[in-house]
């Protein structure tokens, strides 16, 4: 018998699959499938994911991670593509951070979730650095941005 919590929550769960947009940010449990590097000992990382882009058939979507620190150890190709983002422009974040400019991380529409919403960036201004910091960066190609419809 299935509970209409349950039954609930799966409709809750469609209706924001179904209305993800460019801006929205979740948490997501991210792993290597995703392109995220989990810490040591671990399968997977939750992380703030950014959504910039959809396929052409939207079913898989194509953002940006937030990072609470940049890693140094990688090369500037990474680094210099770290925007930093602060609590006053996220408010869903518990303290200042830095967009990952430098690699687009795809997920699966399944992965996306009313208990995953965390926020919106509102900020077109904001929004349209990110994208345009995407664009420069040396590590996504032409073909990553046509993809995900970014111009």
């Amino acid at each position: 018998m299935v509970k209409l919590g349950s039954l609930l929550g799966d409709i809750g769960d469609r209706l924001t699959q179904d209305s993800v947009k460019i801006g929205n940010v979740y948490l997501l449990n991210l792993d290597a499938v995703n392109g995220i590097t989990p810490k040591d000992g671990d399968i997977s990382r939750n992380k703030f994911f950014i959504v910039i882009g959809f396929d052409n058939k939207g079913n898989v979507i194509g953002g940006l991670v937030i990072n609470s620190k940049i890693n140094y150890n990688l090369p500037s190709t990474v680094t210099d593509y770290q925007l930093p983002v602060t609590v006053e422009q996220c408010p869903f974040l518990k303290h200042n951070s830095f967009v990952n400019c430098s690699k687009i991380i795809v997920a699966g529409k399944t992965k996306f979730t009313k208990e995953s919403y965390r926020g919106e960036i509102t900020d077109a201004e904001l929004m349209e650095l990110i994208i345009n910091t995407v664009k420069e960066s040396p590590t996504i190609n032409r073909k990553q941005l046509e993809i995900f419809g970014i111009k």
